[in-house]
Protein backbone atom coordinates (compact mmCIF):
# COMPACT_ATOMS: atom_id res chain seq x y z
CA UNK A 1 0.00 0.00 0.00
CA UNK A 2 2.89 2.33 0.88
CA UNK A 3 4.27 1.42 -2.86
CA UNK A 4 1.09 2.59 -4.44
CA UNK A 5 0.85 6.06 -2.60
CA UNK A 6 4.73 6.42 -3.37
CA UNK A 7 3.85 6.23 -7.08
CA UNK A 8 0.46 8.54 -6.84
CA UNK A 9 2.33 10.87 -4.87
CA UNK A 10 5.60 11.05 -7.50
CA UNK A 11 2.90 10.91 -10.60
CA UNK A 12 0.84 13.98 -9.65
CA UNK A 13 4.43 15.73 -9.04
CA UNK A 14 5.40 15.05 -12.44
CA UNK A 15 2.46 16.03 -13.67
CA UNK A 16 2.13 19.26 -12.21
CA UNK A 17 6.03 19.96 -13.46
CA UNK A 18 4.78 19.28 -16.88
CA UNK A 19 2.22 21.72 -17.09
CA UNK A 20 1.12 25.44 -17.24
CA UNK A 21 -0.48 26.16 -13.81
CA UNK A 22 -2.60 29.98 -13.81
CA UNK A 23 -3.45 31.25 -10.59
CA UNK A 24 -6.16 33.78 -10.33
CA UNK A 25 -6.40 35.12 -6.82
CA UNK A 26 -8.66 38.15 -4.83
CA UNK A 27 -8.85 39.10 -1.36
CA UNK A 28 -11.59 41.38 -2.24
CA UNK A 29 -13.74 39.53 -4.60
CA UNK A 30 -14.13 35.79 -3.69
CA UNK A 31 -15.98 35.41 -7.85
CA UNK A 32 -12.27 36.19 -9.21
CA UNK A 33 -10.45 33.35 -7.91
CA UNK A 34 -9.42 30.78 -10.13
CA UNK A 35 -6.92 27.95 -11.30
CA UNK A 36 -6.33 26.51 -14.60
CA UNK A 37 -4.00 23.53 -15.63
CA UNK A 38 -2.78 22.77 -18.69
CA UNK A 39 -1.41 19.40 -19.71
CA UNK A 40 1.75 19.53 -21.49
CA UNK A 41 2.87 23.01 -21.17
CA UNK A 42 4.56 22.61 -24.52
CA UNK A 43 1.18 22.42 -26.16
CA UNK A 44 -0.55 25.35 -24.89
CA UNK A 45 -3.24 26.20 -28.14
CA UNK A 46 -4.28 21.95 -28.17
CA UNK A 47 -3.61 20.66 -24.77
CA UNK A 48 -3.83 16.69 -23.72
CA UNK A 49 -5.97 18.19 -20.68
CA UNK A 50 -7.26 21.44 -19.64
CA UNK A 51 -8.59 21.61 -16.10
CA UNK A 52 -10.35 24.98 -15.23
CA UNK A 53 -12.04 25.77 -11.27
CA UNK A 54 -13.98 28.63 -10.12
CA UNK A 55 -15.28 28.39 -6.76
CA UNK A 56 -17.25 31.40 -6.75
CA UNK A 57 -19.20 30.28 -9.29
CA UNK A 58 -19.50 27.06 -8.79
CA UNK A 59 -17.92 26.15 -12.45
CA UNK A 60 -15.38 23.15 -12.71
CA UNK A 61 -14.06 22.50 -16.79
CA UNK A 62 -12.23 19.20 -17.76
CA UNK A 63 -11.40 18.75 -21.22
CA UNK A 64 -9.49 15.78 -22.17
CA UNK A 65 -8.00 15.56 -25.86
CA UNK A 66 -6.38 12.57 -26.41
CA UNK A 67 -3.63 12.51 -29.25
CA UNK A 68 -4.96 11.74 -32.65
Amino acid sequence: MGTLVKWILILGILFMALSEVDLNTSLYKYEENQIEVTFPSWKTEQPWIHIKWNPGKDEWLYQWRPEN
